[in-house]
């Protein structure tokens, strides 16, 4: 529960960040503290030599290469997340999101062999008719801009991004990838494509022109979402059956709608509730019902 309320709250900063600044400073702040947390976790775990091709712990060049591109291919995605929340707010941007989930599964299926659940299957469609209804509410209700819709295939982008790098991240620790050193490779990477990103649209200088409050809102984004909420979930999965896991953080859509409609007054009605509750089904359908072995690694 702690978990689902950081993800919530995490998003809700986000949304306050970008109604303010830039969007593109979003993935440089928002991943410092999964850094830091990564070097605390090397340092503690003493996994370092995973890293070092001389050390008879070396996860090997496959490994390294797959956190890399893990971290390279979700801040591109994180990218357009932040541009996705400034365009179409909490209540669109966030389901869209969620459906990494989906997405995860299906290149899991193809690239790693991983099985698909035939109620997964299920899951997926009723993905596709709640995003429907999403939209159908948009174009019924008051939406966050009038450039609301594109929102969707940003935030859709941004989902695929993160299933791929979900299955990277998997087959890295199938070659003997330590968790710390997972977390440190790819928000390493992380970080260096945000600072690339900005200089590339030369907006370096927005790191200093932005005013400390929406800094610290970012920062703090980070913390809720990268330290408090992986950490409260780590915990769950050593603590409670998967699936119960899965079916708490599924609802992480409805949560930050909610979170939105009531603490930013961004508009829900009963169609865009709808889509979001299908959303959540169908995510939870492909994430509960999945091979036994395959939840259990």
């Amino acid at each position: 529960m702690v978990a689902l309320m950081g993800y919530a709250s995490a998003e809700i900063l986000d949304r306050l960040a970008v109604k303010n600044i830039d969007p593109i400073v979003g993935p440089l702040l928002r991943g410092l503290p999964s850094l830091v947390l990564g070097i605390v976790l090397v340092w503690k775990n003493r996994t370092l030599g995973q890293l070092q091709q001389r050390s008879a712990q070396y996860i090997g060049n496959r490994a390294v290469s797959s956190l890399i591109l893990a971290g390279i291919i979700s801040t591109i995605g994180l990218f357009a997340y932040y541009f996705a929340m400034q365009l179409g707010g909490v209540v669109v941007t966030v389901p869209m999101l969620q459906t990494y989930a989906i997405w995860g599964t299906l290149i899991a299926w193809f690239f790693l062999g991983e099985r698909i659940h035939v109620v997964a299957l299920g899951g997926i469609g009723l993905l596709g008719v709640g995003l429907g209804f999403i939209s159908w509410g948009q174009m019924r209700g008051q939406p966050a801009s009038p450039f609301w819709y594109w929102a969707i295939p940003l935030a859709l982008f941004a989902a695929l991004t993160y299933g791929i790098s979900g299955v990277l991240w998997r087959d890295a620790q199938l070659r003997g990838a330590h968790q710390s050193t997972a977390i440190l490779l790819q928000f390493l990477a992380s970080e260096c494509v945000a600072l690339v990103g900005l200089a590339i649209m030369g907006k370096t200088g927005l790191i200093l022109s932005t005013a400390a409050q929406n800094l610290l809102t970012l920062l703090a984004s980070g913390v809720l979402s990268g330290i408090i909420a992986i950490y409260c979930l780590f915990t769950a999965l050593r603590l409670m059956a998967v699936a119960r896991v899965y079916a708490f953080t599924s609802v992480n859509p409805l949560v930050a709608a909610l979170f939105a409609h009531f603490f930013l007054h961004e508009h829900l009605n009963w169609l865009i509730l709808t889509g979001i509750l299908l959303v959540c089904v169908g995510i939870t359908l492909t994430q509960v019902f999945r091979p036994k072995d395959e939840k259990q690694a």
